[in-house]
């Protein structure tokens, strides 16, 4: 594969990094507040728990025994997870149809799992189960979104605040890109320092 094009996949995917994620939801949150939202930004508040809290938990279940020879599943994708949602959900709350937004999340995903497996960071069964947790984010930020458009007596016109956070992502995303977070790190060290010992982890025995 061409080295130019493995860079683009390497420039797509970070994106999806932490360092640029959180500060993409921090915009996200605030523009619900500022538009009065309050109940749906209180329930997407909830989707960012339960999917980044899902990854963690994940995370700390799956690296806790280390790298086992065969072993496919080893480190769900949180890149692929946290892009799928974090972008997916923009679409949702601030686009016209949930259901479009819905359809670009799973654009999303495939493209940034296939960009993780491109790369030989993920294995297809991680980065699948990353999307699936990003995308059950996704879903269930649809049907709230649809419960907010029956309840609503407003009628939708076109909001500047929109723009100006399409502007904001874009800024934050391109000042931040290149950095990388050491979450990574840090759950796989945690991970086998304190989980671990309450696995019952498998043996390899060395041979001489």
């Amino acid at each position: 594969m061409p080295d130019g094009f493995i860079s683009f996949i390497g420039f797509f995917s970070d994106f999806g990094d932490e360092n640029i994620l959180w500060p993409v939801m921090a915009l996200t949150g605030l523009l619900l507040i500022v538009q009065a939202r309050r109940k749906i930004f209180f329930q997407w508040l909830a989707l960012v728990i339960v999917v980044f809290g899902g990854m963690l938990v994940l995370k700390l279940e799956f690296e806790a025994c280390g790298r086992i020879p065969g072993q496919n599943l080893y480190s769900p994708s949180g890149h692929t997870a946290g892009t799928t949602f974090v972008y997916g959900s923009m679409i949702v709350l601030f686009g016209r149809l949930p259901i479009a937004g819905f359809v670009g999340a799973l654009a999303i995903a495939l493209l940034a799992g296939a960009a993780r497996v491109w790369l030989h960071v993920h294995s297809v069964a991680e980065v699948c189960v990353g999307g699936a947790l990003g995308m059950l984010g996704v879903l269930l930020l649809t049907f709230a979104r649809y419960r907010e458009i029956q309840t609503s007596s407003k009628q939708k016109k076109p909001d500047w605040s929109v723009v100006v956070l399409l502007v904001g992502v874009l800024i934050v995303a391109l000042s931040l890109h290149g950095l990388r977070s050491p979450a990574e790190v840090w759950l796989e060290y945690f991970s086998h320092r304190f989980v671990a010992p309450f696995r019952h982890c498998p043996v390899t025995l060395s041979t001489t």
